[in-house]
């Protein structure tokens, strides 16, 4: 019962992907993941890929601004995408970016 155990754990683990931020470019980083449907697929994906993106950018004092980021992998099967990319700069607060995106998201809720 115990190699079950560990062999299901193994198998879920092998479920999940991620090569952790990159760089890709003066000021430009990336991050990907993937998420098996079991793990909760796409959903799963796009939250843990915003999630170590914007880490990353507050670890260094600045803000998550994405420029292109969307879903990824087999449109047509049955499960969706299954993957999330995210192209981003981390910028200072008081960034002219930064504050035009803060009043876009602002009126947008308003």
């Amino acid at each position: 019962m115990r190699r079950l155990t560990w062999a299901a754990v193994l198998g879920l683990a092998g479920c999940a992907a991620t090569i952790g931020v990159q760089p890709v470019g003066p000021g430009l980083w990336t991050v990907s993941e993937m998420r098996a449907p079991v793990l909760g697929g796409g959903p799963a994906a796009q939250d843990a890929a915003l999630r170590e993106a914007n880490g990353f950018c507050a670890e260094q004092g600045r803000v998550f601004v994405p420029v292109e980021m969307g879903p990824g992998g087999n449109p047509y099967s049955p499960y969706g995408p299954v993957t999330f990319a995210a192209t981003f700069r981390c910028l200072a607060a008081d960034d002219p970016a930064v504050v035009k995106m803060r009043s876009s998201a602002s009126a947008g809720n308003g």
